[in-house]
């Protein structure tokens, strides 16, 4: 009944425009001249005027940039560019536009070289221009390796696509496999997996012109460049790969793992234009995290996690470094505190301490330890652990200067000691497990309370052991002031969440602890239930909700303004199943929500309520969704039809609707006994005299026979029997048996 939910953490408001790393100008400048020229060449044929002068600016803009650079390297996102490290806005319409089409090419990235000129800009542009979808030829990037054009200063860098799986099935769920937000984080991933993975071309040697030039192509092969230009591969060597190749099935699963990605990016050697292209998914993910929710983007956290921690710190460093932009670099450790997960918050700061951004040992020390009680401390101090560390973070990125006071050595004998899990956590066998449950019984017995059985009830808490304090609890010899002193320290909403928040729930213990809660334990599991991925979690909460009874009614209220459309349906639902429609519930603003599962569920609310209930049933059968007619043809089934409603019964029952819906409709005329009913079930059960002579229906069997069987209720009326008489007499086996069934029933 429910769907996944966004993180626990709170998500952080999207950066505007203005918060982004600034893009160069001039860098700005080229991107849109380029993507103007682009256009240009896709508009008009082959020698119009307009083409050589857009191809020459290009150039032009070209030779200015690459006066101090000498090459120039492009990469390309789905919605984005990443030039010299800073990603480009994915809401520019023109670079967004520029950025999908070499994406449809299934490129990777271009490099430009110093020496272009305005005949290698109009030959690239001539090809790229071509339609990678609806233009009839293969994309650029999925030619084969050795064809792909190539210019002495102009390189194209493909992707290939072919081994990649989306989500694992155990990630989907049934409300959020469909959304947007599911989709662009798998999206995300797998364009980051692709960029990391993408296999090496066949090596080309130089251009023949660049080659009598002298020139060197800037990244002779695909991504990663070499120091010596290879050979073209011969006909054979290139079969004999092919046939040694592993065949994608078997490789598919393995190298979508973040494991293997890391691996794939650690191995590749340092180039510009294959460092842009990871750099810039790194920024869509970290910026998306901070806002997105669902299981895809649960999914999406874990496996960056997972990347971030298998990379080493020389690489992370490299990547975090790209461009040497210091905006750029706080605003993604700034998306990333918001939005991963707390390991890889922290390897993402030790590798941004670096020159330029020194961030002192101590400060390190003290985020390592706070990752750890986060990740791996006592289950009551993980959420505080892990808000600290990301306000920690926050407030860190906006400037660090101050370098390390300590000496070297000092500094290395305390960042050993901060990689040990906490170390303040005394084993289990230290602690004196027994002594708290003495003191509680002694309590119960004596009836004395104080800070000691305070302290004791503390202490078992804090080592989730709550279990053992209902047992003291329930064998308690008497009541007294100290059972009803430890009752309200274990039956509290906060001993309600460490129990949900247990993996797995001890349900047992939770019902221990409900039966002496009642609906003081609802918050908790109203928490829960919005935000579990877990169906078999959602629905023993739904089952234990329902069973509070109309105590509960007063906590729904207050959450169905949550935007996500599935809590306010797992809310809504929850209100039609109590005894009853809880008081103060305006379940009519529903009726009209954009998702047909809330506009279901508020609907049999309504249906409960006899002072809307007519109302209810008109807005149902008017609705569009199918389901929902069916819905309200059920109520009506069961409790009446309404006058009101008859026109849109009869409607249903003689409209275009589907089978099943349409004799559903006719029962609940039988049901309704108007004169309207009677005069819609004579026009289904007429019969018409066929061009042979004989009587043939009107309707389809179902519909006619479901109709001849309902005017067996009219008989008092003389149409009624009529019909029934006239279609005993017919020669279909069928249709005489309903017919005499109908009218023996009505004598």
């Amino acid at each position: 009944m429910t769907e996944p939910a966004a993180p626990s953490q709170p998500a952080a408001p999207r950066q505007s425009t203005a918060q982004r790393a600034a893009l160069p100008r001039e860098l700005s400048d080229f991107l849109i001249e380029f993507s103007i020229a682009l256009h240009k060449h896709a508009m008009y044929p082959g020698g119009h005027p307009t083409l050589a002068p857009a191809s020459d600016g290009v150039a032009r803009r070209l030779d200015t940039l690459l006066a101090e650079r000498g090459t120039l390297s492009l990469g390309v996102a789905r919605e984005q560019l990443v030039i010299e490290g800073v990603a480009t806005d994915p809401r520019h319409p023109v670079l967004k536009d520029l950025a999908d089409r070499l994406h449809r090419h299934h490129l990777g990235a271009i490099s430009f070289a110093r020496g272009v000129v305005g005949q290698e800009i109009d030959e690239s542009l001539k090809l790229l221009a071509v339609d990678a979808v609806h233009g009839g030829s293969e994309p650029l990037g999925l030619q084969p390796l050795n064809k792909i054009a190539t210019w002495p200063h102009i390189r194209l860098y493909p992707l290939t696509f072919d081994r990649l799986q989306l989500l694992d099935g155990e990630e989907g769920d049934e409300a959020s496999a469909g959304t947007p937000g599911a989709t662009k984080a798998a999206q995300l991933w797998v364009g980051l997996a692709r960029a990391a993975l993408a296999s090496e071309d066949v090596a080309k040697g130089p251009a023949p012109a660049a080659a009598a030039a002298g020139a060197k192509p800037p990244e002779p092969n695909a991504l990663r460049p070499q120091a010596v230009p290879t050979a073209p591969l011969t006909d054979a060597e290139i079969d004999a790969a092919l046939d040694a190749a592993q065949p994608a099935s078997v490789i598919e699963a393995a190298t979508a793992e973040p494991q293997q990605v890391a691996k794939a990016i650690e191995g590749h050697e340092r180039g510009t234009a294959y460092d842009q292209v990871i750099v810039g998914y790194m920024l869509q993910i970290a910026d998306e995290l901070k806002v997105a929710g669902g299981a895809g983007a649960v999914a999406l956290k874990k496996r960056m996690s997972k990347l971030i921690g298998a990379l080493d710190q020389n690489t992370l460093t490299r990547l975090l470094e790209m461009g040497g932009d210091m905006t750029q670099r706080r605003q993604f450790i700034l998306d990333a505190s918001q939005g991963m997960a707390v390991d890889a918050v922290v390897d993402l700061v030790r590798a941004a301490s670096g020159e330029g951004a020194p961030v002192s040992r101590s400060m390190l020390r003290m985020l390592t330890k706070l990752g750890h009680h986060a990740e791996r401390g006592p289950a009551a101090s993980r959420a505080i652990a892990e808000t600290n560390l990301r306000d920690q973070v926050a407030e860190l990125v906006q400037g660090w200067a101050l370098a390390d006071p300590n000496p070297d050595g000092y500094a290395a004998a305390l960042e050993k000691m901060s990689q040990v899990a906490p170390a303040l956590v005394a084993p289990g066998e230290a602690q004196f497990a027994p002594e708290a449950d003495r003191l509680l019984k002694m309590a119960c017995e004596t009836g004395a309370t104080g800070d000691t059985l305070k302290r004791a009830m503390d202490q078992m808490l804090l080592q989730n052991r709550l279990t053992d304090a209902l047992e003291v609890l329930e064998h308690a010899p008497a009541a007294s002031a100290a059972t009803e002193a430890i009752a309200a320290r274990v039956t509290t909403p906060e001993s309600v969440h460490v129990l949900l928040a247990a993996q797995p729930i001890d349900f047992v213990l939770l019902d221990r602890v409900l039966a002496r809660m009642g609906d003081a334990a609802a918050d908790p599991m109203l928490d829960l239930l919005a935000e579990s991925e877990s169906r078999k979690v959602r629905w023993a909460l739904i089952e234990r909700l329902i069973k509070l009874g109309p105590a509960l009614g007063p906590h729904l209220l207050p959450r169905l303004g949550d935007e996500r459309w599935y809590v306010v349906r797992n809310l809504l639902y929850l209100a039609a199943e109590l005894p009853a429609v809880p008081a103060g519930l305006t379940a009519a603003q529903f009726t009209q929500h954009a998702d047909f599962r809330v506009r279901r569920e508020a609907l049999r609310v309504l249906f409960r309520d006899p002072a809307v209930r007519t109302r209810a049933i008109c807005t149902a059968l008017s609705d569009q969704d199918p389901r929902i007619k069916g819905l309200a043809l059920a109520a009506v089934s069961d409790g009446g039809c309404p006058e009101a409603a008859v026109p849109l019964v009869v409607s249903v029952a003689t409209g275009e609707e589907e089978t099943d819906l349409r004799v559903a409709a006719i029962r609940a005329l039988s049901a309704e006994g108007g004169r309207l009913s009677l005069d819609a079930l004579l026009r289904i059960t007429q019969l018409r005299r066929s061009l042979l002579g004989g009587m043939r229906r009107g309707f389809e069997e179902p519909e006619f026979l479901a109709a001849l069987g309902a005017l067996g209720n009219f008989l008092s009326d003389r149409r009624a029997r009529e019909r029934l008489e006239q279609a005993l007499s017919l020669r279909d086996p069928a249709i005489a048996r309903v017919a005499g069934d109908a009218l023996k029933g009505g004598k």
